[in-house]
């Protein structure tokens, strides 16, 4: 026996989820991509996690946003290794930590984010957060601007 109309569903609902989600029908989003998430679809996850963290057709929930954004990332997933940096950088969902914001944000710069590689740059230009670093805001400046911004 094929498992090809549980792929095919699956598909369907995830297809169906993004579509929901980018055209901001956030309450049909979250009907079909929650029951994907659960099963660990990491896409799901991650846009779950987007939306509890931003309050997006639901009570606003950041801890358990970055929950998922976790789940996301363990399983490669680009986005949500920049969103755990900027979930740590702002202090929503999780403690502040500034060195774990760098850490993720050059782990999502791994995948080619030209934003991950700006926020870098950014943060050691303003020297506020982490010790100001002229090298690095321009290493991460051109490896953005090679990567697309």
């Amino acid at each position: 026996m094929s498992n090809s109309n549980e792929t095919d569903a699956f598909g369907a609902d995830l297809a169906s989820g993004v579509a929901a989600f980018d055209s901001k029908n956030f309450s049909m989003a979250y009907q079909l991509l929650a029951p994907l998430a659960a099963q660990g679809d990491a896409e799901s996850l991650w846009r779950l996690g987007m939306m509890q963290m931003n309050g997006l057709g639901m009570v606003e929930n950041q801890p358990l946003g970055f929950e998922n954004f976790i789940k996301a990332a363990e399983q490669e997933h680009a986005f949500a290794h920049h969103m755990i940096a900027v979930a740590y950088m702002t202090g929503e969902g999780v403690e502040k930590d500034i060195i774990k914001a760098i850490k993720w944000f050059e782990k999502a710069a791994e995948y080619e984010l030209p934003g991950a590689m700006y926020a870098l740059g950014m943060l050691y230009e303003d020297g506020k957060e982490v010790k100001k670093d002229l090298e690095k805001t321009q290493y991460w400046y051109d490896q953005a601007a090679k990567a697309g911004v």
